[in-house]
């Protein structure tokens, strides 16, 4: 193949790989017609910030409730708020957020004055449903119940604007609201008599970064015929 065709087939493939793009990402708006499958993105190296709402952190507060992780989770300042720092290094997605899961290590933690301990486990972000699934312990004085089955511990409300996916550099981020899900407002109950957390509206505004893989070829793949 020639020089000029190799470039020209270059641009073509850039040219294309452009347009789907778009047309991905506003299918995840619904702006536009979705046409084609969304490529499938795995997840390299990334992680997920937590962080209270203020109502949230206040009613915590409130209830003598201390917000934790535990490793390899951290707690991390995130602006002007202490947040929950979620490490991601697994699981995959589609380009449009409207299919995969994401799984996160470590665990979040609630503390009370009186040493009990609730722990929220084995987190994982379906795209598909908008749930957070995951285990939860309860630790300290009188523990012992924990549900080792999977329970929906947070909703999830993806904020499309904050979306930006880079398929040429394999980095992607975004940002969703998270609500409690039964399972969350069950565990907490169980644990503290009373849910420290508002059972309506958002109680996490959680923000994701990190590296992509794969995106080149999963891209590609969506293409041929």
């Amino acid at each position: 193949m020639s020089l000029h065709r190799t470039r020209v087939a270059a641009l073509g493939c850039v040219a294309a790989a452009t347009a789907c793009a778009l047309a991905w990402a506003g299918a995840a708006t619904g702006t536009t017609p979705h046409l084609l499958p969304a490529p499938q993105l795995k997840v390299g190296k990334a992680q997920a910030d937590l962080c209270p709402t203020a109502a949230a952190a206040k009613a915590l507060a409130d209830q003598g409730v201390t917000l934790g992780a535990r490793s390899p989770a951290v707690m991390a300042h995130v602006g002007d708020r202490t947040c929950v720092r979620l490490p991601m290094t697994r699981g995959e997605f589609a380009l449009d957020l409207s299919a995969g899961s994401v799984p996160a290590d470590g665990s979040i933690t609630f503390t009370r004055s009186t040493g009990r301990v609730l722990a929220f486990n084995a987190l994982v972000f379906d795209f598909g449903t908008l749930r957070a699934t995951g285990t939860t312990t309860i630790e300290g004085s009188r523990a012992g119940r924990g549900r080792q089955q999977s329970a929906d511990l947070f909703t999830m409300e993806f904020q499309p604007a904050k979306t930006k996916i880079d398929l040429a550099r394999g980095t992607a981020e975004g940002a969703a609201a998270l609500g409690l899900g039964q399972g969350g407002d069950n565990a907490l109950k169980d644990a503290f008599g009373t849910a420290p957390l508002p059972a309506q509206g958002t109680v996490f505004d959680a923000t994701a970064g990190g590296d992509v893989t794969q995106a080149a070829q999963a891209l590609t793949r969506s293409l041929l015929p």
